[in-house]
């Protein structure tokens, strides 16, 4: 059949319109599988910001505190000397000291891992105190040779250490060893008035500063980011010196022992870091 529009073939017209009817069908079918599939799906967990870890606690810094404490030793004399009867190496005098302290350190820390490396100063007043008698022979112009008892007294007014540290630390706590040097200053006194001339009663006083050794531990906590409180022992060996007394009025019985020194150090302190986490 033909027309002023050319040859029209129902057939050909008929399979394309067939041809748009399943296309329109398969787009459809695909979308509807799709928006099931899409369903079905969980929905979406929210995501989590990442954990920040806390820092990790440091004890690099120098540092300033204050401390005070107890101290408990002996004081022991021996190898006694005298001008006039010589050696009196039977002449001993042994007595306790103790009393309290106050006192302040300074001091910087260096960690690596979880060791700390450091070195400290401190210094303490002291009334750390004895007392306690020796007998010896005197020479008397009126009675002769008579055992003469002279009263002894210590005092240390004043200590302190210069040393090393070394600890180990878990995270705020701070397990340490401590040694280096000691010295304390000492006052000294000796005399004896049982004897009724007063031309032979006698005094005197010396004082002195000794240098020994430290040995010690403790442990130190930090209980802020700047701040930590610490409990330590000391063992103070202050060793041997000859001490002589020169008696007033001035006696040919000037008398020289031999001192041996050792103190017992517990104190508790606080400390201030300049920097820290």
């Amino acid at each position: 059949m033909y027309s002023s529009q050319g040859f029209s073939n129902p057939f050909l017209g008929g399979y394309q319109m067939h041809r748009r009817l399943l296309l329109t069908n398969v787009i459809a079918a695909v979308l509807s599988v799709g928006a099931a599939h899409a369903a079905d799906l969980p929905a979406r967990m929210p995501v989590k910001a990442p954990v920040v870890a806390a820092p990790v606690f440091s004890w690099t810094g120098f540092y300033i505190g204050a401390h005070a404490g107890y101290g408990w030793g002996k004081n022991d004399w021996s190898n006694s000397y005298d001008p006039i009867f010589g050696n009196l190496s039977a002449v001993e005098a042994k007595y306790d000291v103790s009393g309290g302290l106050a006192g302040g350190q300074i001091g910087f820390n260096y960690q690596v891992n979880q060791f700390v490396f450091g070195v400290e100063a401190d210094a303490s007043w002291a009334n750390i105190k004895g007392d306690g008698n020796v007998s010896y022979p005197q020479f008397n112009g009126a009675l002769g040779c008579v055992q003469q008892s002279d009263n002894c007294t210590s005092k240390i007014d004043a200590l302190g250490t210069i040393t090393g540290r070394v600890g180990v630390a878990y995270d705020r706590a701070l397990f340490y060893a401590k040694g280096g040097a000691a010295w304390a200053r000492s006052k000294h006194t000796a005399g004896s008035h049982v004897d009724p001339d007063p031309a032979f009663q006698y005094s005197t006083e010396i004082e002195n500063t000794r240098w020994g050794w430290t040995l010690g531990a403790g442990i130190e906590y930090a209980f802020a980011p700047n701040w930590s409180a610490k409990i330590e022992y000391n063992y103070l060996d202050l060793g041997n010196e000859e001490v002589t007394f020169a008696f007033n009025p001035n006696l040919s019985s000037t008398y020289a022992a031999t001192l041996d020194q050792s103190l017992h150090i517990v104190k508790a302190g606080i400390n201030y870091r300049f920097w820290g986490n």
